[in-house]
């Protein structure tokens, strides 16, 4: 009997398949012998050309499972055994709460990159980013389904998801093959290296004509889309990037998409909705916001606002071509991702300097360049050695104004200036805000550009405390205390870039 992994992929080609035999009459049905409460469960399959069809279903649980598979008037019985997972194999990542965990309970941190159209490049090309990738600390990338069209990305690729009729047209009936198998390829070639794909479905750089497909058309790649791909564990929907700037398709319609992807995915994979200027509007069918911006205070408010699990996935990229979002320096870019961190969300890398043979990280993969990369995997590793996930409070001088009123006149009075005061003021205010990320067992507060000589912090005095300065670019740690308590001073070196860690010894709980 064939044994298999739990979260891996039980594969059954039915061969002899005949052509005009639709994907709604591919279907298995699977049972866990050994769970006596396991219901039956039935998935749905796909014709895969050249006479044959394909069923995929990722176990969940182990134990014999029997399965009974039919296409047209044809049918065939088997058996295999689900074994324990092994290795970076935990399956799905999940939403837990405001952060995300893998099916089998292990934490999952965020630490993604962006390559939108690495998939669509040549296949050295495609290589060398797998290679710059599994010598790298991401575990997410960003990357379209569709081949993109844009600044550094006006390649044709080789294959299209559709085959074309004697006009032209996409043929969404006619999946081509080639382009199937070397996306799965990619998928499965991530999913050895633990990192998550977060594929885009669709999105508005395009010249090909995949944005202007009708709603029918789109509802029929995402059922092919979401049957062919939902089995394998580290795949993410993100329904569109920038949303918000494909035209041609209206808010309805993503709502359309975002349930069929729903309705279609046995497996409840992750999906997200990523915008340009406005954030999607939450849903039952988001399992987390994906979120565009430079101010990590506006992603705290959404995260408050939506309750959702927060990715910033695109907070501007290290690099230097023409663009303002291409252009930020290294250090402005750790400087976000810490932020994102200490306001409870996540964040997703993107790197674009100027290459004369345009090959940008950000657009086609290949290699690294920057400075950010190493230190995001310093973020990294720290969140990972930290005992649990924090939520997020804020140290904001502005707080309360009325704190600084002599009288209950003078507070009425400030108060009313206060809530009378021009919108724009609040992009100044919000930079007096100092995120901190709360456990019961730490605190990590992180002072972005402010260049601090000391910070004053008050603990509970039944207990004892270690403090920790660390420099984000720099990537050290310094412990600069041991066993205090109560109220007391820190002295720091008056630079950008600096974050203060508080681990409990003993005693009383820090939140």
């Amino acid at each position: 009997m064939k044994s298999i992994e739990r979260y891996a992929v039980f594969e059954l080609e039915l061969a002899g398949t005949p052509e005009e035999c639709q994907d709604a009459d591919i279907t298995a049905c699977f049972h866990n012998d050994d769970q006596a409460k396991t219901d039956r469960i039935t998935m749905k399959g796909f014709y895969a050309g050249n006479g044959k069809a394909i069923i995929r279903f990722m176990p969940e649980l182990e134990g014999v499972w029997n399965y009974t598979a039919t296409w047209g008037e044809m049918s065939v019985k088997g058996s295999f055994r689900c074994i324990a997972n092994q290795g970076q194999n935990h399956g799905p990542v999940k939403a837990d709460g405001m952060h995300f965990r893998y099916a089998d309970g292990t934490r999952f941190i965020p630490m993604g990159t962006t390559c939108y159209a690495w998939i669509h490049q040549t296949e050295e090309l495609q290589e060398q980013t797998l290679a710059t990738l599994q010598k790298s600390a991401f575990n997410k990338v960003r990357m379209c389904v569709f081949p993109k069209s844009m600044n550094y990305n006006r390649n044709d690729p080789d294959c299209y998801p559709f085959e074309r009729d004697a006009l032209g047209n996409w043929e969404i009936s006619k999946p081509d093959s080639s382009f199937w198998e070397k996306l799965e390829k990619r998928i499965m070639q991530l999913g050895e290296l633990g990192i998550e794909a977060d594929l885009i479905l669709f999105h508005p750089y395009d010249r090909w004509g995949f944005a202007d497909l009708s709603r029918e058309e789109n509802l029929a790649y995402l059922d092919y889309c979401v049957r062919r791909l939902a089995a394998f564990r580290n795949v993410w929907w993100s329904l569109s990037n920038e949303y918000d700037l494909v035209f041609t398709k209206t808010i309805e319609d993503w709502d359309a998409f975002g349930d069929k992807v729903k309705e279609t995915d046995p497996y409840s994979h992750l999906v997200s909705a990523h915008n340009w200027l406005e954030p999607y509007p939450k849903r039952d069918w988001m399992t987390h916001v994906s979120w565009q911006g430079s101010s990590m205070q506006e992603a705290f408010k959404l995260r408050a606002k939506y309750q959702l699990p927060t990715v910033v996935d695109e907070l501007g990229y290290e690099g230097d071509i023409e663009s303002d979002w291409g252009n930020n320096s290294a250090f402005e870019i750790v400087n976000r991702m810490w932020m994102a961190v200490a306001f409870g969300c996540y964040c997703t890398h993107g790197e674009t300097y100027y290459r004369e043979d345009e090959v940008l990280w950000w657009a086609k993969g290949g290699r690294l360049y920057g400075k950010a990369p190493e230190r995001i995997a310093f973020l990294k590793e720290l969140l990972e050695q930290l005992p649990g996930a924090m939520e997020p409070v804020c140290r904001n001088v502005m707080d309360d104004p009325t704190s600084m009123a002599k009288s209950p006149e003078h507070a009425k009075l400030v108060r009313q200036i206060w809530d009378n005061r021009p919108q724009n003021r609040n992009v100044f205010i919000n930079e007096f805000i100092v995120p901190i990320g709360i456990n019961p067992d730490y605190r990590l507060i992180y002072l972005q550009r402010h260049c601090n000589a000391f910070y004053d912090i008050e603990l509970p005095v039944n207990g004892e405390y270690d403090v920790e300065v660390i420099d984000v670019w720099e990537m050290t740690r310094k412990r600069v205390m041991e066993s205090v308590s109560g109220a007391f001073r820190i002295n720091l070196p008056s630079k950008e870039g600096i974050a203060i860690l508080v681990m409990r010894r003993s005693g009383e709980l820090l939140a």
